[in-house]
């Protein structure tokens, strides 16, 4: 069979967008979607794209773009207008793929590009962090605030600080206010390191730092059916990616609407004075549900969201954690979070997605941190007592997190004779790996603890440490299925 590359080619644009990170997300949706527009408004743009971590050994990703050209397909599966809906769309925006460590120079040189507008990132809720280590000199310094600034700089001393050489920011982590927050992190490190006051200025004034807020579930690489889709699309490609027709991107400024032309038919880009209540609906109810299930659904024997939601005892803790526990914490209308969650149940039910529960595992410390702590607290604030299914999804967190046993780069965890890797930041990695072999109050508390971790001591809020240590003993003396379908009796 033959190659992508030997099927389709690249047209040439200029490079407008600068891309930090490489994941399935980003390609299915931002890159995506600049493709359609491009085909379909004359955007006129390609993505230079970043990786912005050091790669691990044997897994430099830099090799599978070159060998397709940059060529990959998103495959969009699902209902759409209330009938089944199947796109195969070949992007051909990306103009090049680097790596921030590996081709620093080549990074940094992006920066001098006369053509360059925009700045789209996705490097996890943890990514926007301000964190004093990271020095100028670095090259390129760990953190991507830190490397965003270094970049700006270079880009102000190229241009002079002209007006017209400032850049667009458009991070989607998702963090409130992820614009502002980036923004405040990159002024820091202009402080750090005692930048030139004009630059800041440039900085502060003329740059955008747009919060914003995206909404596709994408499963990413279709590992079980890649064979049989390569078979219909008649070419080879190891870049698949997939993700459901729906796409929604939120943008929290409504100047950016005319020179940002990028919204169709098949990807929805809506400007907006204020995301927060966008936000917070996405990011409580589609989100939180996610993340405050698929640890223990993993646990208790689960592979992908679609199996979830045709497990009766999952379906139960679905059901009762979003409509009697989430939703009533949203600041809209009852019946309009009602309806928004059952939008997302039905998103989730796509039987042309299998959407797998390990890949949305990936840095689960942060990710309940920012899905799942906010309704738990204001669940405890507003009922007077701790919501039963959300303090549950601590302990599952903590469940599948527990091991001693580390892996190139993760920690190795078991589901019964079955191994599964568990990927987050190294240092908290390092740290469970530390504690994980305490007695379970000793391992509880320790992670509670972290306020680092959590924004906060975790042991503080009322009740809520005794009742993760009892549901973490009963996952492990019972077994998650028996236990999710134990509490959800109660």
């Amino acid at each position: 069979m033959k190659q992508i590359n030997e099927v389709f080619s690249r047209k040439k644009h200029p490079v407008r967008f600068l891309q930090i990170g490489e994941g399935n997300f980003l390609r299915a949706f931002v890159d995506y979607g600049i493709d359609v527009a491009n085909e379909e408004l004359g955007f006129d743009s390609d993505v230079a794209v970043v990786i912005p971590r050091q790669a691990r050994k044997g897994h430099d990703k830099r090799k599978a773009f070159r060998k397709q050209d940059n060529l990959f397909t998103v495959c969009l599966r699902g209902q759409k207008n209330g009938k089944p809906y199947k796109e195969n769309r070949v992007v051909t925006c990306i103009d090049r793929v680097l790596s921030a460590y590996d081709d620093y120079d080549e990074f940094m040189e992006l920066a001098k590009l006369d053509t360059l507008e925009y700045v789209v990132s996705n490097t996890t809720e943890a990514g926007i962090v301000f964190v004093d280590t990271d020095k100028f000199t670095d090259e390129p310094p760990e953190h991507y605030p830190a490397k965003l600034a270094k970049f700006l700089y270079a880009r102000w001393k190229h241009f002079n600080g002209s007006k017209e050489s400032a850049l667009t920011m458009l991070p989607v982590e998702l963090i409130d206010h992820n614009g502002e927050t980036l923004k405040k992190c990159v002024l820091r490190y202009a402080d750090l390191w005692e930048l030139d006051d004009k630059f800041k200025a440039w900085v502060n004034d003329v740059c955008i730092f747009a919060s914003t807020l995206v909404d596709r579930i994408v499963p990413g690489y279709p590992r079980d059916d890649a064979e049989k889709i390569c078979q219909e699309l008649g070419y080879e490609d190891a870049l698949l990616d997939q993700g459901e027709p729906f796409g929604l991107w939120v943008i929290g400024d409504t100047g950016l609407k005319d020179k940002l032309n990028i919204s169709t038919d098949k990807w929805n880009v809506e400007f907006v004075d204020k995301i927060d209540v966008y936000k917070e609906r996405k990011v409580r109810i589609l989100n939180g549900a996610h993340t405050s299930m698929v640890l223990g659904a993993y646990l208790a024997g689960l592979d992908y969201v679609g199996q979830c939601m045709k497990d009766e005892a999952v379906r139960r803790q679905l059901d009762q954690s979003v409509f009697g526990e989430i939703v009533p914490t949203v600041h809209l209308p009852k019946e309009k979070a009602e309806a928004f969650a059952r939008a997302v149940f039905e998103r989730f039910e796509n039987p042309f997605v299998n959407h797998a529960l390990l890949s949305i595992s990936l840095n689960s410390i942060s990710k309940w941190r920012a899905r799942v702590l906010p309704s738990l607290k204001d669940s405890l604030s507003n009922t007077g007592h701790l919501p039963k299914w959300l303090a549950y999804s601590f302990a599952a967190l903590l469940a599948f997190y527990r091991t001693t046993k580390a892996g190139d780069g993760c920690l190795i965890g078991s589901r019964g004779t079955n191994e599964y890797e568990i990927h987050d930041d190294a240092d908290k990695l390092d740290f469970i790996k530390a504690h994980a072999g305490l007695s379970t109050p000793e391992y509880v508390t320790s992670v509670m603890k972290q306020k680092e971790w959590w924004g906060e001591d975790l042991t503080a809020i009322p009740g809520f440490y005794d009742a993760v240590e009892k549901h973490l003993e009963n996952i492990e003396k019972s077994g998650a299925k028996a236990y999710i379908e134990e509490l959800g009796r109660e």
